[in-house]
């Protein structure tokens, strides 16, 4: 079988799905739960890449075994190839574990746990340090060795493979640091600077041990290409070996598990029946199974993914042998459904307030520029990936608002999440009578900034500006009230200061229909009342 036959490595698609997850998470601002969800990530990070060393120790036993079964002379320059890849492998995992270890050092001053364990991203404890993180893989250039270490892995890789294959095969290990990266805004960047540049220390971490799982599966992909090219022009193999390989071990809630059941080595001109059931366990009998018939080798499965959990499946493949006896051959693997997950938080509040832009973001198990929302009310422009300003009308005030999270997964519109925010009417600003504080003021520190402003309460966290547009002054000299002056601006007027200036110690001056503006609307507010010692 030649290597432009060839599909994926098993886990190379589901890695690529975890990267999606990573890239959306990176923002300054982060919360508690985002943080969170890279622990779960990374958990699943080293699931997968145990599973495919496990895949690949069991190619290189495979290898091993057919020394006694084709002859060593046969396999001799496959399995020093084997061996040669197998090396290297370790090597470049061994250089990106060290790397990993100093990185944590360096951020959260010990990488490992009392009981001598390496930290897992669960158990950093910076791990929304972006300037440490930042320092260590960029400007200390950790990032740039460790790409120039994968590219010389990854050309050393590629010269174990026939020059007529290589095309192919580099499409199929990966690894390729030199393709044109862009940031959010289609800038070209490095390779470095895509993953690295201002990336919170707990995304870093991830993203080193899914760097880990590339390698893994590159290793598997061309010792897979070698095992093949022992036999690439015969059929004969006196052993033939199952093969599951999954689109993707880890499935969200509505979408199916998928993956191609093959055998090692087949006849194109001849179909395949493939039997599977739920379980665990070698499958001996077809009795109870379902009927999946392939072509060329290759039975499509598809298994609907409804509830979550871990699940198994067993099975075998039943072909006609070249000595026209039925043959079966058994298989099993297992698959993890994980529910669709996204989040919407408003940046600056828990709430959206009305009239005004509020600052959103949405973050979901995708990449940022793939997700996309609707409102049950209201409009939104989005500034940036999973990034919106929503605005909602005075209307709305005391309802409540559905945003609704979509992910554009395979070309499709995948429904994520919906979350319902309350809506607040924007709260009065406070009036404040130049820099007079309490009730009582000279008019000397009146006089020092004679004006009117009007300002947001601390506890209000926007940047809103209210513009002062008119108010009445009325003095109270010994209990008698002046008719009231008028102000057309926040500045006092020039009658309002000559009658501070003659006014005693007792005079009450009170400030009142103070008119403000700003996107809010217009308000008018409370009085303000200030008496003169």
């Amino acid at each position: 079988m030649g290597a432009t036959n060839c599909p994926e490595t098993p886990r190379q698609r589901m890695i690529g799905m975890m990267y999606l997850v990573l890239t959306a998470m990176l923002a300054l601002n982060v919360s508690k739960d985002i943080l969170n969800a890279f622990s779960i990530v990374d958990e699943a990070l080293h699931t997968s890449n145990q599973i495919t060393v496990s895949k690949n120790a069991q190619d290189y036993a495979e290898l091993n075994n057919q020394k006694a079964i084709l002859g060593e002379e046969k396999v001799a320059e496959a399995f020093g190839k084997a061996m040669q890849i197998k090396e290297l492998s370790n090597e470049m995992v061994e250089y990106i574990e060290q790397v990993k270890i100093k990185y944590i050092e360096y951020v959260d001053e010990t990488a490992y746990n009392e009981d001598g364990t390496i930290k897992t991203v669960a158990e950093l404890r910076a791990k929304d340090n972006i300037s440490k993180a930042n320092n260590f893989m960029m400007l200390q250039g950790n990032a740039k060795v460790l790409k120039d270490k994968v590219e010389n892995y990854r050309n050393q890789l590629l010269s174990f493979v026939d020059e007529q294959d290589r095309e192919a095969m580099a499409q199929t290990i990966g690894l390729d640091v030199n393709e044109k990266f862009r940031n959010a805004t289609g800038v070209s960047e490095s390779w470095e600077r895509h993953y690295f540049e201002d990336v919170i220390f707990a995304a870093g971490v991830t993203l080193l041990n899914k760097t880990v799982g590339e390698v893994r599966n590159a290793e598997s992909g061309i010792l897979k290409y070698v095992i093949r090219s022992i036999t690439r022009n015969d059929f004969n193999f006196s052993n033939v070996t199952a093969k599951v390989i999954p689109k993707s071990q880890i499935v969200f809630v509505g979408e199916p598990y998928e993956a191609d059941i093959i055998v090692a080595a087949y006849d194109d001109k001849q179909p395949i029946d493939a039997y599977w059931r739920p379980g665990t366990g070698m499958m001996t009998s077809t009795q109870g199974a379902s009927l999946v018939r392939g072509e060329s080798g290759v039975a499509h499965l598809r298994i609907s993914a409804n509830n979550v959990g871990d699940f198994n499946f067993t099975g075998l493949i039943q072909m006609i042998g070249p000595d026209g006896v039925p043959q079966q051959h058994p298989f099993t693997d297992k698959y993890t459904v994980m529910a669709a997950a996204a989040t919407s938080a408003a940046d600056k509040m828990n709430v959206l307030y009305a009239g005004i832009d509020n600052p959103v973001s949405v973050t979901a198990s995708v990449a940022a520029e793939k997700t996309s929302i609707t409102l049950s009310a209201g409009t939104y422009t989005q500034t940036g990936p999973g990034k919106y300003d929503i605005k909602v009308p005075e209307n709305l005030a005391s309802k409540t608002v559905t945003i609704n999270i979509f992910a554009n997964i395979d070309g499709k519109q995948q429904a994520m999440n919906s979350n319902v925010f309350r809506v607040k009417r924007v709260p009065d600003p406070e009036p404040r009578v130049g820099s007079v504080k309490g009730l009582k003021t000279s008019k000397a520190e009146l006089l020092a900034n004679p004006f009117i402003t009007a300002g947001m309460g601390s506890d209000f966290v926007y940047d809103l500006s209210w513009t002062v547009k008119s108010y009445q002054v009325t003095f109270i000299i010994k209990g008698i009230e002046d008719p009231p002056m008028m102000c057309n601006n926040k500045s006092f007027s020039e009658a309002v200061i000559s009658k501070i200036n003659s006014c005693g110690v007792g005079t009450v001056i009170y400030f009142s229909d103070i008119k403000v503006a700003s996107v809010a609307g217009d308000r008018t507010l409370n009085p303000v009342t200030v008496i003169l010692k």
